[in-house]
């Protein structure tokens, strides 16, 4: 707090994974937040002291309304379509690049100072076997999908931002989140299957985990770090999908798998998953970005963030029975068994 004022916090996409523990966190820190939702979010899963302002990022006056009356709010920018289905295309760019040129535009005009904005590692597109950094070349309009072009485009609006003196940036990249709140993503992808005994695959790539908590502190420390109109990526746990398959199995005390499945049966199941979704006009359940993630290496370099964020390294095992205690406090999990192993 400033001279005994509460700081000010506007949040996009606040009812989401992330956007949950951000916006708890910042309330149990003494902060005015304000959450920017849509029609539909969960926003009655964030603290009662949450100021929700409901909008949408492609229109600016409910931006202008919802940042009205806010002083020099600090702006978290966490909303996306992480979609992979390549049908959705035209909708993720407009959400994403053109949900953050309008944001870009409104959030000077508040007098706002810093935004924080969450982009992702997919920004750098597909390199599998390279070790990340900052400053690596992206690949991903020739490599990536649309997701990382989408959020790299983004990108470049931010920094162009701060280039112009508009208002000062930090652009985050995080790698693939675990924790509670998740039921969309690795949740329902990995350890529900697990949990029920119905994982079809087991991905033969590796990849980098990083704990919810880890990110969330990340992005309080870059709110006055010195840093400007750059990236920071977030990085965390090296390990194979193997690896974190056979970590679940072993929190949930269900059998280990030997191996991992083998690319070539990972081909056919990408074959017939793109076969079904043309049949149905359905959204492939395996698509290119989840086949390249599946069979990727995904590495990184984050000496920066741990340099000039703090970044914590959560081990895998304490994230993933995060997550499940969650899973089993909501009900989506049954409670251990009587042998189970205590944690």
């Amino acid at each position: 707090m400033a001279g005994g004022r509460p700081r000010t916090a506007f949040v996009t996409g606040a009812a989401g994974f992330l956007g949950r523990h951000l916006v708890t966190r910042l309330v149990g820190a003494g902060w005015d937040v304000t959450g920017f939702c849509r029609e539909g979010d969960r926003i009655d899963l964030l603290p009662a002291a949450t100021r929700i302002a409901m909008g949408d990022l492609l229109d600016r006056a409910s931006i202008d309304r919802a940042l009205t009356g806010l002083d020099e709010p600090v702006v978290f920018h966490l909303a996306g379509n992480t979609t992979t289905w390549s049908q959705q295309r035209a909708a993720q760019w407009r959400d994403n690049v053109g949900g953050t040129a309008t944001l870009l535009e409104s959030a000077p005009r508040a007098g706002a100072r810093r935004l924080v904005y969450t982009s992702s590692i997919s920004s750098y597109g597909w390199q599998p076997g390279v070790r990340l950094r900052e400053d690596s070349p992206s690949n991903v309009e020739t490599k990536g999908d649309n997701y990382g072009r989408s959020k790299r485009a983004a990108e470049h609006l931010v920094h162009r931002a701060a280039a112009a003196g508009a208002l000062s940036t930090v652009t985050l990249n995080p790698v693939n989140i675990l924790g509670p709140g998740d039921v969309s993503n690795w949740a329902r992808q990995l350890i529900l299957p697990v949990a029920n005994d119905s994982l079809p695959v087991v991905p033969p790539g590796h990849a980098s985990w990083i704990a919810v908590h880890d990110v969330v502190d990340a992005h309080l420390a870059a709110v006055d770090a010195p840093l400007a109109g750059t990236n920071v990526i977030l990085g965390g746990v090296e390990a194979s999908f193997l690896e974190v398959v056979r970590t679940i199995a072993g929190l949930l005390d269900k059998p280990v798998p030997a191996a991992a499945t083998p690319r070539p049966q990972l081909v056919a199941l990408f074959a017939a998953s793109q076969v079904k979704a043309a049949l149905t006009r359905s959204e492939p359940e395996l698509s290119l970005a989840k086949y390249r993630r599946a069979t990727g290496d995904l590495v990184v370099d984050d000496g920066l963030a741990r340099r000039m964020l703090g970044l914590g390294r959560t081990s895998l095992e304490d994230m993933l029975a995060a997550t499940i205690d969650w899973l089993r406090e909501v009900d989506l999990l049954p409670a251990p068994a009587s042998g189970e192993r205590a944690r």
